[in-house]
């Protein structure tokens, strides 16, 4: 069953770099049968960290494998993916320590801002995450009819 991540929450970061992923988002996970988190630079370089469960994590992995081996673009997935993801426990509280590298490229200090993007989520510093809000909205506007609609209706 895919994962899907929905909902957006900010929690606090303790001095240890511990901070609880929000409710909704342990729940996907649990209902999507992955019980691995995994973490990573977000991959269009904005400053956030990408987050997924293994189903997705093993998708994405898949999808790269399926590439030539020696062509430079599956190289540098390969590396986004193999090198640099993250795979982390979470505690019997629901809270997983931050990378520190991670922490430091998305800014993040003293609060986390989750925000979901269906099939994964991101961590963000809030301020970031506002700042780039309003374009995200107009784009979404402006390209809602590109979304394929099936044409059967269900209840």
């Amino acid at each position: 069953m895919q994962t899907i991540f929905h909902s957006s929450a900010t929690n606090k970061v303790d001095a240890k770099g511990r901070v609880s992923i929000p409710a909704p988002f342990r729940n996907a996970l649990r209902d999507g049968g992955d019980s691995t988190l995994y973490l990573m630079p977000e991959i269009m370089e904005r400053p956030a960290i990408m987050g997924f469960g293994a189903g997705h994590y093993r998708r994405l992995a898949e999808s790269v494998m399926t590439m030539p081996p020696f062509d430079p673009v599956a190289e540098a997935l390969s590396d986004a993916l193999g090198s640099e993801a993250r795979e982390l426990p979470l505690d019997g509280t629901g809270r997983i320590v931050l990378p520190a590298d991670l922490k430091a490229l998305a800014e993040i200090e003293e609060d986390a801002l989750f925000i979901s993007r269906l099939t994964h989520f991101q961590i963000w510093k809030p301020e970031n995450y506002a700042a780039m809000k309003a374009d995200l909205r107009r784009t979404a506007r402006e390209n809602a009819s590109a979304l394929p609609w099936s044409t059967a209706r269900t209840a």
